[in-house]
């Protein structure tokens, strides 16, 4: 194979279609094109998606080796960006790099992707199994990941099998239905039905060592000391920006996408605020972007508040705002890089990915990279920073302090009410992820219990021992 599968995405899709001859209507125009002079025109017609958007964004094209469009794999990532409720376009170029993937690794062996022969190991499908489970008994591939890149391939399939010219005459896999039991956010159980497949690389979840709390990742909450030499080390970066950012997240739980998406509107004069929290309205019919763009509220504290607004009309702020493309008024981001662009560019904003790359937080894994990591390091500091710790960072402080206001820890009621009321400021669904917190900060005070019961056994008898 002279190259290889690539994707690209297209800033701007104009959505229409090929009009009949006899189609006449005033939204029909011709292909009249110079370069198209010699050749046919055809009148084309716009059409609209589930949305009844005539155009969509940041859309991923799958290109053969030879730099053409693959047709097959290509509709299918179009139908996903034209459906009611389409996945985010981060999401959209994931499955595209999937099926990109997928077509290279059948190309090493020269398998078409649309043979379905009676060897069921030399099908498509379960050829690209058997080498992602090769790759994860390398360990050079997570297990999830592989059924990821699985799941991008049998929603090709199942795009393609009802359309299109592929009539396989074998199984591509073999499916079944399967009861699993769920608790929802209100705590009810209840049951649901899903599709299993035998393409599905079976393996256990991994076991909590206690290290750290799976929340959307693995998680690990700073600890006192942690925390303030983080604070100390993040101002010596003397970057207004960053401080400020990790402030809101440490403060309020407040994931990077939703930190860096925060608008001049969601600050208040200082002088107008009532109390010692400011409530921020964040996701669904909002400016500012949420996981899933789920609708809640973050609290960030009034003396914050105050310095954000305080930065917002400085002219280090204002400046930067000067070098952005147009200036929005109150919808204009709070977080601008020096160069005037927002640190992490909402999916709502019509200028996310033209004539630029989508910002999703590259500069702010720049800053620790290049600057954050290294000085944390020069002080000797025994922690990795990453920015989604901040948010557990939150998590188990307000935990701490709503189990520090409960007179008896062996009230059960009242210490669910605690973890509900952290449930609520941290936005999780359910109360189980919550409560992953409350047996990470248990586990903990036990481990450093019976170290600290050890090590004084290992000191009395040290200090009892007399060396010779």
């Amino acid at each position: 194979m002279s190259g290889k599968f690539t994707c690209v995405v297209l800033p701007i899709v104009i959505l229409f279609e090929k009009a009949r001859d006899d189609h006449v209507s005033s939204s029909v125009e011709a292909d009249r094109s110079e370069e198209h002079e010699n050749e046919k025109t055809y009148k084309k017609k716009p059409i609209t998606d589930e949305n009844g958007k005539t155009d969509l964004r940041n859309v991923p094209v799958i290109l053969n080796p030879d730099g053409s469009i693959w047709k097959h794999g290509s509709l299918y990532i179009l139908s996903r960006a034209m459906s009611y409720d389409p996945p985010k376009d981060k999401t959209l170029e994931k499955h595209a790099k999937n099926l990109v993937h997928f077509r290279n690794t059948l190309a090493l062996e020269n398998i078409d992707y649309l043979s379905t022969p009676l060897r069921r190991h030399l099908r498509p499908t379960y050829f690209y199994k058997s080498i992602l489970v090769d790759k994860i008994e390398e360990n050079t591939l997570k297990p999830r990941t592989a059924n990821g890149k699985i799941g991008s391939v049998i929603g090709l399939y199942r795009y393609l099998i009802p359309r299109h010219d592929f009539h396989p005459t074998q199984k591509l896999w073999e499916e079944k239905n399967r009861i699993i039991h769920s608790t929802n956010s209100k705590g009810f159980q209840f049951n649901k039905t899903v599709v299993m497949t035998d393409l599905t690389v079976k393996y256990s979840d991994e076991e909590p060592t206690g290290e750290y709390i799976s929340d959307d990742g693995k998680l690990t909450p700073y600890e006192e000391d942690q925390q303030k030499t983080l604070v100390k080390v993040l101002w010596e970066t003397k970057n207004t920006e960053m401080i400020l950012g990790c402030y809101v997240a440490i403060t309020s739980g407040a994931r990077l996408q939703t930190v860096f998406t925060l608008r001049h509107e969601n600050i208040p004069n200082p002088e107008k605020i009532r109390g010692t929290e400011v409530q921020i309205r964040i996701g669904r019919g909002t400016n500012v972007d949420n996981k899933f763009d789920k609708g809640m509220i973050i609290y960030i504290p009034a003396w914050l508040n105050s310095l954000i607004y305080t930065y917002i009309h400085s002219e280090r702020h204002k400046d930067r705002c000067g070098r952005f493309d147009d200036f929005h008024g109150d919808s204009q981001y709070i977080f601008l890089t020096q160069h005037g662009n927002p640190f992490y560019i909402s999916k709502r904003d019509e200028r996310r990915g033209l004539n630029a790359p989508i910002q999703d937080g590259y500069s702010v894994r720049q800053f620790v990279h290049k600057s954050l990591a290294p000085l944390l390091e020069s002080k000797g500091a025994e922690f990795k920073f990453r920015f989604h710790n901040l948010r557990a960072t939150f998590c188990m402080n307000l935990l701490e302090e709503k189990l520090k206001q409960l007179p008896d820890l062996r009230d059960e009621a009242k210490v669910m009410r605690a973890l509900g009321f952290v449930q609520k400021r941290m936005g999780h669904s359910d109360v189980s992820t919550t409560q992953r917190y409350l047996n990470y900060k248990n586990e903990k005070a036990m481990m450093v219990t019976a170290q600290s019961n050890f090590e004084k056994h290992l000191q009395e008898m040290a200090e009892s021992y007399l060396f010779q």
